[in-house]
């Protein structure tokens, strides 16, 4: 989970900077008639992002029994699917056994070509999430598994280091920069990036390049125990960066042009993640299952049990993070948590490298969500 596994707090790579410019609020229970668009707190409207209204109606339980999916365009993931579901089976007993029967059925109408219009020919039944605003619109964000640049001691730009958890974790940020781990051989790595390693800490795990063509993974080992404050909330609250503008790549820039500053931003969030060497090189969720891009999905256990098998209709975005107007279907797998994430929202995992860190820094749009059983 976020701030308690190896994908440790990976959600606030994304809500460090969209928590500030699409959140959850409360609809008006207005009928379908006179639907207006629920305004996200910062006053964006969610049409713009994904989200519908014409046609539908308000929804007041959190889940809801449907006769038949709506969206019945293609799968378009099903063999990463079948990956993702093999890992389950691999690599979780409990999620194997408790999901055993849901996962032969699903399996078996994947196999028969996975046509939304034959669920019930399987037995297999649909039940919609409310969404934010009670129309079915679930927020999306997501996020990756960042590539950062290290050698291994000291030497040239590569200055800052990673490090592994200490015996006294009660240390801030603040004290950590200042050298309060310094010659406890609990240095792992030494990049070229403070803002990178800050990064690394918001995704929670991580690959490393030494160098030498091999990726290392680092896996979440512990948190020190301080809150996290959002830098991207910050930068925005300080007038910095526009709020309409905040991004990851955004920050990056804002570093860029002010080094001198980077270190005295990244106090004022004390919460400091530390990591381990793990030779498997799998990014893993909470449920400790390997994750397979676009088919694996933290959720809320209160609203979404661990293991759940579901049918997302994904938001389709350009490379700038515009809506295109359609959504595809993908079959995910609720296998990571969020401290962040509650309710209707979901973290999308979406994979390793620049290109996924990019997408998943771009997203925070809508979306329906059934749960398959």
């Amino acid at each position: 989970m976020k701030f308690c596994s190896n994908l440790g707090i990976k959600v606030f790579s994304i809500l460090a900077v969209t928590s500030i410019l699409a959140a959850c609020g409360s609809p008006s229970k207005t009928s379908s008639k006179n639907t207006s668009p629920v305004l996200t707190p910062t006053g964006d409207d969610p049409q713009k992002f994904g989200a519908k209204y014409s046609g539908r109606h308000y929804q007041q339980s959190i889940l809801s029994p449907v006769a038949r999916v709506e969206n019945q365009s293609a799968v378009v993931n099903q063999g990463d699917f079948l990956t993702q579901l093999s890992n389950v089976k691999a690599y979780s007993a409990r999620l194997s056994d408790r999901f055993y029967g849901n996962y032969q059925k699903i399996t078996n109408w994947v196999l028969a070509g996975a046509d939304v219009r034959e669920l019930s020919q399987y037995g297999i039944s649909s039940q919609i999430m409310k969404g934010f605003d009670g129309y079915q619109n679930v927020l999306m964000t997501g996020y990756y598994s960042p590539v950062i640049h290290a050698r291994r001691s000291p030497q040239g730009k590569f200055q800052h280091p990673i490090y592994a958890m200490p015996t006294y974790k009660r240390l801030s940020r603040e004290q950590i920069y200042a050298g309060a781990l310094e010659g406890q051989g609990l240095e792992l790595a030494y990049s070229d990036s403070m803002i990178d390693n800050f990064l690394l800490g918001v995704q929670g795990s991580g690959y490393v390049d030494f160098g030498n063509g091999n990726l290392t993974y680092f896996a979440y080992a512990g948190q020190n125990g301080f809150k996290y404050q959002a830098v991207g909330r910050l930068l925005v609250e300080d007038g910095e960066i526009p709020k309409e503008k905040m991004s990851i790549q955004a920050i990056r820039d804002w570093g860029n042009a002010n080094p001198s500053r980077v270190q005295g931003l990244l106090e004022r969030n004390p919460s400091y993640v530390f990591f381990k060497n793990d030779p498997s090189g799998k990014v893993k969720g909470s449920a400790g299952v390997p994750l397979v891009p676009m088919a694996a999905v933290a959720s809320d256990r209160n609203v979404i049990p661990s293991g759940s098998v579901l049918l997302v209709e994904v938001p389709d975005i350009d490379n700038s993070g515009n809506w295109k107007g359609t959504h595809k279907l993908h079959l995910m797998v609720a296998l990571d948590v969020g401290g962040a994430v509650n309710g209707h929202h979901f973290d999308l995992y979406r994979g390793i490298g620049d290109q996924a860190g990019h997408i998943a820094g771009l997203s925070k749009h809508y979306g329906r969500v059934w749960i398959l059983q």
